[in-house]
């Protein structure tokens, strides 16, 4: 059976992010959705449900990373998906006070979104600089500019990003997510820390976790070859999902 495969990038990041993987996995029909019409946090998951449409979603991996896992998440609740994997995800971005160390603080997305108009170049620089790790950005050095720089999302959608960020809740469904799931991490992420991810794996049931030691929030790109063998090893030689631990 072919597999059919939804990429669904973090705030900001370009569909290239996953050109590598998805060079390692030829088999498979890939699909991404379209964020340029994007004008509110709503419409996301709107293009998401988009880009499955004609789709046999019982045959359907969807791979989410940071604010795509969080969509990948909504659609696996809403679908009978075949399985999902979700890279530097969270189930909840903003945090309080006390749940600092899983997560950000509204105030901070409150100021991106009010700098965005004017210094749209200094918010995405400053991201990702918080997304790389030292070894990270000497990985990333020789990558085409536009994966890393926010320059196909429109103003509009950045902002929307950012708003579906500060709403988004998914904790008091997760218990009732029933695909196989692969939570993928770095150890050093700092836009999604590496306690949300393993919060995230495990209030997902049978969820399985692996940690990419060193690495910050761009597991899909500095780190393609990881991603698309745990990919590989997820969809079994048969093409059946397992619920097995990959690893």
């Amino acid at each position: 059976m072919e597999r059919t495969v939804l990429w669904l990038p973090g705030w900001g990041m370009s569909e290239q992010c996953w050109s590598a993987i998805r060079a390692r996995l030829p088999l498979c029909r890939h699909i991404a959705p379209d964020y340029s019409r994007v004008e509110g946090s709503e419409h996301f998951y709107e293009a998401v449900e988009k880009a499955v449409s004609g789709v046999d979603v019982r045959s359907l991996l969807v791979v989410g990373w940071s604010l795509g896992g969080m969509l990948a998440i909504r659609l696996a609740l809403a679908y009978p998906v075949a399985g999902l994997v979700l890279i530097g995800s969270t189930a909840r971005f903003v945090r309080t006070r006390e749940e600092r160390q899983k997560g950000w603080s509204e105030a901070l997305l409150l100021r991106m979104k009010q700098l965005l108009p004017q210094e749209r170049e200094r918010v995405m620089t400053d991201f990702v600089k918080r997304m790389l790790t030292e070894k990270d950005r000497e990985l990333a050095a020789g990558l085409p500019e536009p994966i890393l720089s926010g320059s196909e999302w429109s103003l509009q959608s950045l902002v929307a990003g950012l708003a579906y960020l500060c709403e988004e809740d998914c904790r008091p469904l997760l218990s009732t997510l029933a695909c196989p799931t692969l939570v993928i991490h770095g150890t050093e992420d700092v836009i999604c820390p590496l306690t949300a991810g393993e919060e995230l794996a495990a209030l997902i049931p049978g969820a399985s976790f692996l940690p990419i030691v060193g690495c910050g929030h761009a597991p899909p790109v500095i780190y393609p070859d990881v991603i698309s063998e745990a990919i590989k090893r997820m969809v079994g030689m048969d093409g059946e999902f397992s619920r097995q631990q990959p690893f």
